[in-house]
């Protein structure tokens, strides 16, 4: 027994590793946004807690008078009287359970076949013996299959075994026991012992293939020991004071060493587990992997492109850096030029004359000089910005189809996702609008910028009115001044709007000059330098991701392997 349950133990931890593993990678596969039933993880949480579990369960099947304690007295070596009888643990309806030991439980299933049928205490409802049994055997991490060395698989039974052996799937996981062998063969006698055995052996895997269709490899596969718990029926006293002879005559070495070897075999995954590991390697490995490798293809494809487009963004990017930088120099050079004939026009201003300069170059409220600020803006940045929103409206559609393409790959692609700076409701209009909505806010945009301090036109306005107000004044009075006098406060009014032109000269030359000029006037230029380096590092982290990825799927078809390994130790 010693050896079986060490047997055991190292099948368990050897399969116990691998389902940790399994279960690791599974929490992994999640956060590459693979679907993994909620089933399964419960079918190998289960697995996992019975695995950790050392404890070996071994089913006793056989008929009511097969022997079936004595010979797991005489497997366990608990000949003695102290230990003959085997504690009771609980009992379930016609199955026993007993704890033979801190390692070992047996479950003893007396009078299997026939199935007979027994009202339930607590509902009172018939159940049939098969449905007790299944929950018990079906968990079994070894089955003891007692037989009468006679007739040892009878045809009466055939519901029964194929119920055990290809229902519950037993059959990996049983050694077949002929009972009493001392009672067909003289286990004395090695030869005549061996070929008794030799004939039993393939009386049942005879029988077997007749009643449940048993094939060659099966067959091969078979343990079929023949032992005598109670050699001659001596006694248990006599066998006491001759264990040696015992143990040569009984041969439960032979059952000690075939259990041994089966539990080391396939023992160590019970029925309930085996089957988790098939469902898990079926639908997360089988079906799940293979559409989770078709969308990272698909996201990579994406992921490319978006690639391409974020450098092709990049090289527009710095042309257009280049006609804002040109708008600088021609509003530049415009507002030195515009404000120096202002200026000069002033200086050669007489009281005649200045009616029409007010009325060609400034106008009521500063309009002419206004309108003449925002033509030349116009002029000067509407090529740049129709080149930025072109760029803008653009990338904004392109990352929305990488969005809306990764996004119907699932949860696995939910993690590429790019957040622009760029993209809300308006951009999205705008980028199905297309180029004519965009012309209109290029017009929009520079007129309403016109109307605000930093262009210092309004300020302007109402320096010249101030400066019209003193004028009118001064006309009002015509007659009550001198010419001297008149002359010397025109002259004071001219000084005073040429100071306030070549401020308004100065205030616009650093707003043109400033550092952020292109910030101020181009907005989007910021936002899609943002997303730029935005998309590089989601095509960085993708590209990491999906390393990490394809190294999740070699660890799954690893994992497949060593399960397939497990099945064909």
């Amino acid at each position: 027994m010693r050896e079986t349950v060490q047997s055991h133990k190292e099948r368990q931890s050897e399969t116990l590793g691998v389902l940790q593993e399994l279960e690791k990678f599974l929490t992994e596969g999640e956060a590459f946004g693979i679907d993994v039933d909620s089933s399964l993880k419960a079918k190998l949480d289960n697995a996992i807690e019975s695995f950790q579990d050392n404890t070996l369960r071994i089913a006793l099947i056989g008929g009511f008078s097969e022997g079936k304690t004595a010979i797991a007295a005489a497997w366990l070596e608990r000949l003695d009287k102290s230990t003959m009888k085997i504690s009771h643990e609980e009992s379930s309806n016609a199955v026993t359970v007993y704890q033979a030991g801190p390692e070992c439980l047996l479950i003893d299933t007396p009078g299997l076949f026939g199935f007979k049928e027994q009202e339930n205490d607590t509902t009172h409802a018939i159940e049939k013996y098969k449905e007790l049994t299944r929950k018990f055997v079906s968990e079994a991490h070894l089955v003891l299959y007692v037989m009468d060395p006679a007739n040892p698989i009878k045809a009466s039974h055939a519901d029964d075994l194929n119920w055990l052996f290809r229902e519950l799937n037993l059959l990996p996981r049983t050694v077949f026991v002929l009972s009493r062998f001392d009672a067909v063969a003289d286990v004395e006698d090695e030869r005549d012992y061996g070929r008794n055995l030799a004939i039993k052996k393939e009386n049942v895997a005879g029988r077997l293939r007749d009643l449940i269709a048993l094939n060659d490899v099966e067959a091969a596969n078979l343990a079929v020991v023949a032992v005598a718990a109670d050699p001659f029926e001596m006694g248990t006293e006599h066998w006491l004071s001759d264990l040696d002879r015992f143990r040569a005559l009984s041969r439960i070495a032979l059952l000690q060493e075939a259990t041994s070897k089966k539990v080391s075999a396939a023992g160590g995954i019970a029925a309930v587990v085996d089957e988790a590991k098939r469902s898990i390697v079926r639908d997360v490995l089988g079906e799940q992997l293979p559409i989770a490798l078709e969308q990272d293809d698909k996201i990579a494809q994406e992921v490319l492109q978006l690639a391409t487009i974020s450098r092709q963004l990049k090289t527009q990017l710095g042309t257009a850096s280049g006609r804002i930088t040109e708008s600088q120099i021609g509003l530049r050079e415009f507002n030195v030029r515009f404000f120096a004939d202002l200026i000069l026009q002033a200086g050669g201003l007489t009281l005649e004359t200045f009616p029409e300069f007010f009325e060609r170059q400034i106008g009521s409220g500063g309009v002419v000089l206004n309108a003449n600020l925002q033509n030349a803006f116009d002029r000067q940045l509407s090529s740049a910005r129709l080149e930025v929103d072109k760029m803008a409206v653009g990338f904004v559609a392109e990352v929305n189809h990488f969005n809306e393409t990764v996004l119907a790959c699932g949860k696995q692609g939910l993690k590429y996702v790019v957040k622009s700076g760029l993209i809300n409701n308006t951009s999205v209009l705008a980028a199905r609008d297309g180029m004519v909505g965009v012309a209109k806010v290029i017009g929009l945009d520079i007129g309403q910028m016109l109307k605000f301090k930093p262009w210092g036109a309004v300020k302007l306005a109402k320096g010249f009115n101030g400066a019209l107000s003193f004028i009118g004044l001064a006309l009002e009075a015509w007659d009550s001044y001198d010419k001297m006098k008149r002359e010397k406060a025109f002259r004071e009014m001219v000084a005073n709007m040429t100071e306030k032109l070549k401020r308004q000269r100065d205030e616009l030359l650093v707003l043109i000059d400033s550092d952020q000029f292109e910030a101020q006037f181009f907005p989007e230029m910021t936002a899609l330098r943002r997303d730029v380096d935005a998309v590089e590092r989601s095509v960085a982290e993708g590209g990491e991701r999906r390393a990490r990825f394809r190294t999740w799927c070699e660890r799954g078809h690893a994992i497949e392997v060593e399960f397939h390994l497990l099945d064909a130790a």
